[in-house]
């Protein structure tokens, strides 16, 4: 239909539309938490206009944005008082001439969003816009969850996305318009852009990708391709999508954001390469976890862990990656600092990095554990039962052990409750490993040993004996901090190795010097040979610093932990007046700017061979936390980047004959 066509019987089209939203709420009004919601929102000027349509027995209080006032509030045919405190917040009072409690609020407000500040979350601009929960931009009435039928309206140019399943959209007299319904939510969010459309159906779910054209002919059609391939394989492990329609939305801010039915990417990350395949299905993942099951963050936030078992690790499983992922997780975790651990079950979701891989990588080998402990067919019996009982409801902790108890057949909250309400990690030991001859024939016996803090853990650990007729294998439950195990040997054993895959959640004994340890730790100082360049190096570390100059005459070991950043050749004098080893894998004039830390010390050495390439080489390091060296060339790329190899592995036993 032509926009001319459209304008003509646009009044035909509003009185459907009125008719099908007077059905739908006829349809929900059985459920007093039932929520109708319509708003206008024109990015270019702020201004928005809002009705939400609510029953309310006992008033309420909410919050708006400055800028955003009510015009009117009826029940029925009845006028409410609404007014705005001291305070700022707007109160309904209970009303009593209808007589009804159940007869639904229709509330109206409009007025001109404000400009967004830095510690403001709404953000409204033509180029991008996102209105998320309890920002104040509706009211928020009410602590139940219930159905939401939510419509966005948006200017000619723009499109929008909300909240739950797409239902229809369209265009009325030049306006964008799109219907949404959520089964049950508290929470509503918005996005809104000047995006093209693109989609496809995939196994009963529509998928959109909704990008600036520019993006939009460049990547949008392998973001289709890769979402519906990343659908069907959680759909196959997870069941249904618990949305008819996902939305894949570019976002001018630098972000990666999940939310009912659609999630935010930055559009300066949607470019990169591996985006598809790492950023992309996590964000997809948390359709069922965190956006479909919710999380009760007052009790711990699980839903990180899962998710990243469930979308990093198994993708990384898939391509034979996973023990290689899992290895380098416990690399970045050894590198935290006692002061930073804390118990996975105190973790929010808080941006900070230590926070960040207890809740992420330490939860994730947790679910690990846990699979290896009760078999894959268990594990995912409990991932389905917790999602066919919470999902749009709100769950903690003890709602997943419930759900793989179940599915195990037995309590695993024994097991899991430590590793939820202990920090850190315990390391492995072997003790008095020795073959032993008997009268039935030699057997390889010995202790297996956790240290730590906390210890003992509960572990399931595997062993693998080498023999010279094959590989045998064994696990030993370890409740305690001793365990001994006995090994019957048909052929003599050529090497024993304890968890052999990085299955466990354990310190990994010697571990190479990364950039990770400098930027997790907050006593890390900085010694800026040129006083010029300590904001480069305060942008590598992410944190406040001490910071010291070469007139300071200081020697490294007087101030370690260390990040030093100079000119190539300032460095490279400090390096070898400190008596320092060069680094051994590459060279220390090697292309433009390089980073390396100094092997089995916590020093870090930045030098380039001018301003620019220096900080081109500090803003890129943050991608870098889990290497021992980086090296840029002139164009900014990396040419060189690697982690030291580390010999000694303290759970493998080699045997001489």
């Amino acid at each position: 239909m032509n926009r001319p066509a459209q304008r003509r019987s646009s009044w035909l089209l509003a009185l459907l539309w009125l008719s099908v939203a007077g059905l739908a709420w006829r349809v929900a009004e059985a459920d007093p938490a039932t929520r109708t919601l319509i708003i206008r929102l024109d990015p270019a000027t702020r201004d928005l206009q809002g009705e939400l349509r609510q029953v309310l027995p006992t008033g309420g209080s909410f919050r708006l944005l400055e800028g955003l006032s009510v015009t009117s509030a009826r029940r029925g045919d009845e006028v409410i008082a609404v007014a705005r405190d001291a305070e700022g917040h707007w109160r309904i009072s209970p009303g009593g001439n209808s007589g009804d409690g159940e007869v639904p609020v229709i509330l109206r407000w409009r007025g001109t969003l404000p400009e967004a500040g830095e510690r403001d979350r709404h953000r409204v601009a033509v180029g991008g816009t996102l209105l998320p929960n309890h920002a104040g931009w509706y009211p928020h009435l009410g602590d139940a969850a219930g159905p939401l039928w939510l419509t966005v309206k948006v200017p000619e140019g723009q499109r929008a996305v909300g909240s739950g399943s797409l239902l229809e959209e369209r265009w009325v007299e030049g306006d964008y318009q799109a219907r949404f319904h959520h089964p049950r939510t508290r929470e509503v969010e918005i996005a809104a852009g000047p995006w093209k459309l693109r989609e496809r159906e995939v196994e009963g779910v529509r998928l959109r990708t909704l990008f600036p054209d520019d993006l939009d002919t460049a990547f949008a059609e392998t973001y289709l391709e890769r979402t519906a391939a990343h659908l069907s394989l959680f759909q196959a492990r997870l069941g249904r999508l618990p949305y008819s329609s996902f939305a894949v939305a570019a976002s001018p801010a630098p972000v990666g954001l999940a939310f009912a039915g659609f999630t935010l990417l930055g559009e300066r990350v949607i470019p990169l390469p591996f985006i598809p395949h790492t950023s992309l299905p996590h964000e997809l993942m948390h359709a069922w976890w965190g956006a479909g099951v919710k999380v009760d963050y007052s009790r711990g936030n699980w839903s990180e862990a899962l998710t990243t078992y469930l979308a990093d690790h198994a993708l990384a499983e898939q391509r034979g990656e996973a023990e290689t992922m899992r290895r380098r997780w416990l690399v970045d975790l050894a590198a935290l600092p006692p002061g930073q651990e804390s118990a996975l079950v105190a973790f929010r979701g808080t941006p900070d990095p230590a926070g960040r891989l207890i809740g992420y990588q330490h939860g994730a080998l947790l679910f690990h554990m846990l699979r290896q402990r009760i078999g894959d067919e268990a594990f995912d019996r409990g991932l389905r039962h917790l999602a066919d009982t919470w999902m749009h409801r709100t769950a903690d902790w003890s709602a997943l052990i419930d759900a793989f108890s179940e599915a195990a057949g037995e309590p695993q909250g024994p097991f899991l409750d430590p590793w939820l309400t202990r920090p850190g990690r315990p390391s492995l030991h072997l003790e008095a490993v020795r073959v032993e001859a008997g009268e039935r024939g030699d057997r390889l016996v010995g202790e297996l040993v956790q240290r730590g803090r906390h210890a003992p853990w509960p572990l399931v650990v595997p062993l693998v004996v080498q023999t010279e007729d094959g590989p045998v294998r064994l696990t030993r439950r370890m409740e305690g901090e001793r365990q001994s195990f006995e090994v019957p040997l048909a052929s003599p054993p050529l090497a024993l190795e304890v968890d052999p895959e990085a299955d466990l959640l354990r310190h990994p004994g010697a571990t190479p010097s990364i950039l990770r340890q400098l930027t997790l730790d907050p006593t890390t100082r900085i010694l800026a040979l040129d006083d010029a360049y300590h904001p480069l190096a305060k942008r590598v570390l992410g944190h406040e610093a001490n910071t010291f100059s070469a007139s300071d005459d200081l020697k490294a070991e007087e101030i370690e932990p260390l990040l030093v950043i100079g000119t190539t050749t300032a460095v490279q004098e400090w390096r070898q007046a400190n008596d320092l080893p060069a680094p051994s894998q590459l060279q220390e004039t090697a292309g433009q700017a390089r980073f390396w830390m100094v092997p089995g010390r916590p020093i870090g050495l930045l030098s380039g061979d001018d301003a620019n390439a220096l900080a081109r080489l500090a803003t890129s390091l943050r991608h870098h936390g889990q290497r021992s060296y980086v090296v840029q060339g002139p164009d900014g790329r990396t040419t060189q980047a690697g982690t030291w190899t580390v010999e000694e592995n303290p759970l493998r036993i080699t045997f001489t004959r």
